[in-house]
């Protein structure tokens, strides 16, 4: 991600509609699909400047995974020792194993996305979980995508391709469907403006909308939270998916949780 963005992010995380409703949408999967009187240990990876780290620590213990290093500083001025903030990228290996991983948009930003995946085997605990969310639809490719340096959109069938027989998947949908023809007109405004404009300067539009705007999208995809809960959305800016490590075959026979 190019650097002005990340001084954008910063800005905005804590006030921009699709961060705020997004959050709603990965605390109400937690809620809905894990153990949450069980204390966890949470790995946000790609954490950013911390937009989840406050709802994540009501779960448990919370480690920020981050490539940026002002959004590292950032994390270790706000929370101190109560968060280890740890320099990282794909896929550099820890000493560390978690059993809850967050990776909110993060995927698309890893050049090996299978590698990613191999990566996330290896630091889960067994029976642990991972929540993943990233941008659908190579269709709704635009301007943003390239300033923020994504690799690539998925559909739904890309991105469960990703995980082999090692996982379960719990659950797993798009999401932001009700604000879909809002991104269809802003990609064709991004297509027109390019064809207009080739040398313009390329902008994500990450900026806070005005604040009407920004309260009606903002209610929009935490309604769409409510829908989440209960069942999957067919179509979607966004895709979520919950995944879980199955126990391997060496640990079950150890342990003895196999078949009789």
């Amino acid at each position: 991600m190019q650097l002005n963005e990340y001084e954008l992010v910063r800005q905005v995380q804590s006030r921009h509609w699709w961060w705020l409703g997004r959050e709603k949408i990965i605390e109400t999967l937690i809620e809905r699909h894990l153990d949450t009187s069980v204390k966890l240990e949470i790995a946000d990876v790609g954490c950013g400047f911390g937009a989840n780290i406050s709802m994540l620590r009501q779960y448990g213990d919370v480690t920020g995974l981050e490539l940026n290093a002002e959004a590292i500083d950032t994390v270790k001025l706000r929370w101190g020792d109560s968060v280890q903030a740890i320099s990282w990228q794909s896929p550099n290996a820890l000493a560390m194993r978690f059993n809850f991983m967050l990776l909110a948009d993060v995927l698309e930003h890893i050049p090996d996305d299978k590698g990613a995946i191999d990566w996330i085997n290896e630091h889960l605990l067994e029976n642990g979980y991972a929540l993943i969310t990233v941008p659908a639809h190579q269709f709704l490719w635009t301007q943003m995508d390239d300033v923020l340096d994504h690799h690539r959109r998925y559909t739904q069938k890309t991105l469960l391709e990703l995980f082999d027989n090692r996982f379960e998947i719990v659950y797993c949908s798009y999401y932001n469907m009700f604000l879909f023809p809002v991104k269809a007109c802003f990609v064709l405004f991004d297509r027109l403006k390019r064809k207009l404009f080739p040398s313009a300067i390329k902008r994500s539009y990450n900026d806070v909308p005005p604040s009407l705007i920004n309260s009606i999208f903002k209610h929009i995809l935490m309604l769409e939270s409510s829908v989440i809960r209960r069942t999957t959305v067919p179509f979607g800016v966004s895709l979520v998916c919950l995944v879980r490590k199955r126990i391997s075959m060496d640990c079950a026979l150890i342990t003895g949780d196999h078949p009789s």
